[in-house]
């Protein structure tokens, strides 16, 4: 399927620009493809070039014309999920400051309370802790 997409000069600037200076990957990754088939080129050439899937070029320029920069920036996954679930992090909290445990005390606590052993190491339960305050 030939994928044909036109861009004036300002959106080849504001996608050019995008592709260098946005702070996630993956959108940088999409205006430099969007970037690319302005130019001509096909869009498997375009996901060989930047390590996509065939699909991904198709789906930026659907995504480009229904909604323009903002299409390219809702698609965002926001990167890996925490290892630890948001419900035991605020029961790490509590146990935390009812007593003064060890990590590990917290961690047995914590899989007590949860019937599941820690899904994640000492070391990121101290991290997330940390990141609370704590």
């Amino acid at each position: 399927m030939k994928c044909v997409l036109r861009l004036t000069e300002a959106e080849t600037l504001t996608l050019e620009q995008l592709a260098l200076n946005h702070r996630h990957r993956d959108i940088r990754t999409r205006a430099a493809g969007l970037v690319l088939l302005g130019s001509g080129l096909t869009a498997p050439k375009i996901a060989a070039r930047l390590g996509v899937s065939v699909q991904s070029p198709y789906n930026w320029v659907m995504a480009w014309r229904e909604r323009g920069v903002v299409g390219l920036l809702t698609g965002h996954g926001g990167g890996r999920p925490r290892a630890l679930p948001d419900p035991m992090v605020a029961a790490a909290i509590q146990i935390a400051t009812t007593a003064p445990l060890t990590l590990a005390q917290i961690a047995q606590r914590l899989e007590a309370t949860f019937n599941e052993p820690l899904p994640c190491r000492l070391e990121t339960l101290g991290m997330a802790l940390k990141r609370e305050g704590l």
